[in-house]
């Protein structure tokens, strides 16, 4: 989707708009583009219903009953483009600042999930580091005090002589 000239970005909407900019001059060319700004002037209804009424008027016009294909393709673009409706000024600010306030919201809640996101990965290194620290305790403990596990084997031994013995007795 390629145009020649760039789309309009939410600020050249709210600068034309706005109720801090100038009002705009009532001239015959006033929704022509000029050399400082960056998209046309908004056309007023008047100013619409008045260019309706001139191209109607041509066409209805008895004194001028034959017109050029050229001209009729220009009435016909007239007409269809001025058929359109145009949007309010007042609808354009609030949709502007409902913008402004949700495009707000979407930041705060992406900072939100990424501090959240942060604070989990630390509880789970956390976790980790813990678990390390109990394994290594218990693996230093295990090395550390041999007679608890010679005890462990000979306790380990005495129980497998009692069990056998108790099979031979109940066989």
């Amino acid at each position: 989707m390629s145009r020649a000239g760039s789309p309009l970005a939410l600020d050249d909407i709210v600068h034309l708009v706005s109720p801090e900019s100038p009002a705009p001059h009532l001239t015959k060319h006033a929704h022509m583009r000029t050399a400082n700004s960056a998209s046309p002037q908004p056309i007023y209804d008047s100013d619409r219903s008045h260019m309706r009424n001139r191209v109607t008027d041509m066409l209805n016009d008895d004194q001028n009953p034959q017109l050029t294909p050229r001209e009729k393709q220009l009435t016909d673009m007239v007409l269809r483009l001025t058929d359109a409706p145009i949007p309010d000024v007042d609808q354009l600010i609030r949709q502007a600042d409902m913008i402004a306030s949700l495009t707000f919201h979407r930041d705060l809640l992406l900072h939100q999930a990424e501090e959240q996101r942060l604070r989990w990965a630390s509880e789970r290194d956390g976790w980790g580091r813990m678990a390390e620290a109990l394994i290594a305790q218990q693996s230093k403990h295990r090395t550390t005090n041999p007679e608890r596990e010679d005890d462990m084997e000979r306790l380990n031994a005495s129980l497998e002589s009692d069990n056998k013995n108790l099979r031979q007795k109940v066989s």
